[in-house]
């Protein structure tokens, strides 16, 4: 795909996290359409497949925009869809936000906090951000722990995408606190 022609993906340990390309539309609407990972995203209800291409293409517009955006996480085992990590501006705010959502089955291995971490590195020592946010629902205890894992640091509660949400945040300068 010509997006992602010029942009390197960002490795890790175990994850490969590239720009999403069309292909991975039916990986990502499995992700979406389970309750269990849905419970705590935006309404709680799942996504149908017809939205998740919506907001695929969304992600992508995005990265022509804005020169970055969600990636696509590959498990380097085995190729396998993970779900996905990246950076994206939070809707009506000039704020860049980490976020992230992985499948199930990928829970509790500690990929989502490896995922955030190097794309905050990425977000500060490639794209020269001066600060990132992370938002969690406060019953999301799970994301909550990433955030904090990642460096990020609870600064209040607040209301975005007409919810309650945990606001968390973390400057460039506090890049010390994202460990390796």
């Amino acid at each position: 795909m010509q997006l992602a022609a010029g942009i390197a993906p960002i490795d890790t340990c175990r994850l490969c996290l590239r720009v999403f390309e069309p292909a991975d539309l039916d990986a990502l609407a499995n992700v979406n359409s389970d309750p269990e990972v849905m419970r705590h995203t935006g309404d709680g209800n799942t996504v149908s497949r017809e939205e998740t291409e919506r907001r695929l293409h969304a992600y992508l517009e995005h990265w022509r925009r804005h020169g970055f955006g969600l990636r696509a996480a590959i498990h380097k085992s085995d190729h396998a869809f993970v779900g996905f990590c990246g950076l994206q501006l939070v809707t009506g705010t000039q704020e860049i936000e980490v976020g992230f959502r992985l499948a199930k089955q990928y829970w509790g291995q500690g990929l989502a906090t490896e995922a955030a971490r190097a794309v905050l590195r990425h977000g500060f020592q490639v794209l020269g951000l001066k600060r990132v946010i992370g938002l969690a629902q406060p019953a999301n205890v799970a994301s909550q722990r990433v955030l904090e894992k990642s460096g990020l640091k609870h600064e209040k509660d607040a209301y975005y995408y007409d919810q309650l949400v945990r606001y968390y945040a973390i400057g460039r300068t506090d890049i010390d606190r994202i460990p390796l």
